[in-house]
């Protein structure tokens, strides 16, 4: 089931100010809520550079942007039941909005402070008792590189697309 395809889904505002899912009930396939999961595994990515508060060009007040990954039958069943708010995506523009609006204001990289911190205080303590800080200097240098196993500074594996797929063994179906 990691072969999904992504859809794009307009979202407006129920008169209450709440969000206007479409009822995924409708479809022959889904009987509660909870059962989208079984055909949508990565749950909602939302449009985060413009929401129902903001006025854009591309998604004016009162509506959002969220997309998808779902399974081919949800997909098909999506398209026909709800043919004016759900777009089928190619992988390219699922990328292009993953990357650029929904994890926009994530950070590449993961801090452990609490780990960065204990180095740094370390650190200016052996210096301040003039001990040997060689192999504390490397542990440092790899705790500050992202790609290495050591505690302290991690890519962040949910920002980009290509990480976040790769993490979650997911594959984009042409």
């Amino acid at each position: 089931m990691k072969e999904l395809i992504p859809i794009k889904v307009k979202i407006g505002l129920r008169s209450n100010g709440h969000a206007d899912h479409p009822n995924w009930t409708l479809m022959s396939m889904i009987n509660t809520d909870k059962e989208v999961r079984n055909y949508c595994p990565s749950g909602w990515i939302y449009d985060k550079s413009s929401g129902h508060e903001e006025d854009t060009p591309h998604s004016p007040r009162g509506m959002q942007w969220g997309c998808l990954l779902c399974t081919r039958p949800f997909v098909i069943q999506a398209k026909q039941i709800f043919p004016e708010i759900v777009v089928e995506m190619t992988e390219t523009e699922f990328e292009d909005f993953f990357n650029n609006k929904a994890r926009i204001h994530m950070s590449d990289n993961d801090y452990d402070i609490k780990t960065l911190q204990g180095l740094e205080s370390e650190l200016n303590l052996k210096k301040e008792l003039n001990q040997d800080t060689t192999a504390l200097k490397d542990k440092i240098t790899k705790a500050i590189d992202p790609e290495d196993n050591e505690n302290g500074i991690k890519k962040n594996e949910d920002r980009y697309w290509a990480d976040y797929k790769l993490k979650n063994g997911f594959t984009i179906k042409k």
